[in-house]
């Protein structure tokens, strides 16, 4: 059975995989207790929250299985965490790296911060698009450095070219890839010509790749940059399990590289301690390919539907490679998001220099997406 946007609205909560079988249909059954949460209304303080792009579906079954099964007297033990060597050697595994190219943080903002704060300064800055994801540039401004922001391309894409054209002098490019708001995204052939000319025309300057979306790419869209950083020391890209693995609320992030620079990186800004609890969920969470795939397509099918609802009310949003959505809805982002909030669905915060035009909505589950578009389509009439 196809997923009509006609028939979006009446699709029973728990049919997110009902028409497929074999593999499907067993995922349909595990992740019964997830859509269950939600079908009781369990929201935030009543409230649909579609402003953080976190996974509205939550970690996988078998995670939290090992969540509830490590949860012991064991975290009176925590100042050594269990389990936080054992997920940055299966980082490495699964990546094929040595443990000296993985840099575990609580969450990709230290990552960011850190980056900035070991490679920026007065003299040499931060170039970044916008609007882009914003920890870096709040950083830089932070700590006084020089700061290039330049505007996006015409179909809301990041342009390397302009990005590369401004790396001479800079201490730091940031590239989130997919982007966050826009969720476009760039193809290995662009981001490895980008990379190979920053590095040659301008060594000295270092390249930031933010992947944190990457698991949501439309299927041939994009692939890691790890590659690239493997083989430039001044290359590295961050990733984050708050996204399509649930664990927002765990705060596991990492960052992928050469060792002398996730030194650095970790020596400018306190990377945080991993917990126990935290560290055993995002093995997990690595490990469960079946759990991922059903993610993703979920993800995948509620966004089509979505991107096809505003577009059939005639407003411009670009082909999304990640769990929200960017829309030109012809008005500011706070006039429809207070509008929003008073129907209990509380939509993405202000983009600049888009903020006039564009708001950023994250993708909930399919009974929150039903509820919400009613409510889109009230506001926007």
């Amino acid at each position: 059975m196809k997923t009509t946007r006609r028939g979006f609205g009446t699709i029973a909560i728990g049919a997110a995989v009902g028409a497929l079988s074999g593999p499907a249909l067993l995922g349909r059954k595990a992740h019964a207790q997830t859509r269950a949460d939600h079908s009781a209304g369990v929201y935030d303080n009543g409230i649909i929250q579609l402003n953080q792009n976190e996974s509205a579906r939550g970690p996988g079954p078998k995670t939290m299985d090992a969540i509830h099964a490590h949860t012991s007297k064991r975290v009176g033990r925590g100042y050594a965490p269990d389990h936080v060597n054992e997920l940055e050697q299966g980082l490495a595994d699964h990546y094929g790296v040595s443990r000296d190219n993985v840099q575990l943080a609580t969450g990709s903002t230290p990552l960011l911060q850190g980056a900035v704060r070991a490679f920026c300064n007065a003299e040499k800055g931060l170039v970044t698009p916008m609007p882009t994801y914003s920890t870096s540039l709040a950083t830089a401004r932070t700590i006084g450095a020089g700061i290039v922001e330049l505007p996006l391309g015409r179909d809301l894409g990041i342009d390397l070219d302009q990005l590369a054209a401004n790396a001479e002098g800079a201490g730091m490019l940031y590239f989130c890839n997919p982007n966050n708001p826009t969720g476009t995204v760039h193809g290995p052939a662009a981001v490895e010509t980008f990379v190979r000319r920053v590095m040659d025309e301008n060594p000295d300057t270092f390249i930031h790749i933010d992947e944190a979306y990457i698991y949501y790419a439309a299927e041939g869209a994009m692939e890691t940059a790890l590659p690239l950083a493997l083989e430039y020391e001044n290359v590295f890209i961050t990733r984050s399990f708050s996204k399509a693995h649930g664990l927002a609320g765990m705060r596991i992030g990492f960052a992928l590289g050469q060792p002398q620079t996730l030194r650095r990186i970790r020596d400018a800004w306190g990377m945080g301690d991993v917990n126990m609890l935290g560290a055993v969920a995002a093995l997990t969470a690595l490990q469960d390919e079946e759990h991922m795939a059903w993610e993703i397509r979920e993800n995948a099918e509620i966004r089509a539907e979505v991107v096809g609802f505003f577009r059939d009310l005639g407003y411009e949003a670009p082909d999304s490679n990640t769990n929200h959505i960017f829309v030109n809805l012809r008005m500011p982002a706070a006039q429809f998001r207070s509008a929003c909030l008073e129907h209990n669905v509380l939509v993405g915060r202000d983009f600049p220099p888009l903020e006039q035009s564009h708001c950023r909505i994250s993708l909930g589950s399919r009974e929150e997406m039903t509820v919400a578009m009613d409510v889109f389509r009230k506001v926007l009439a």
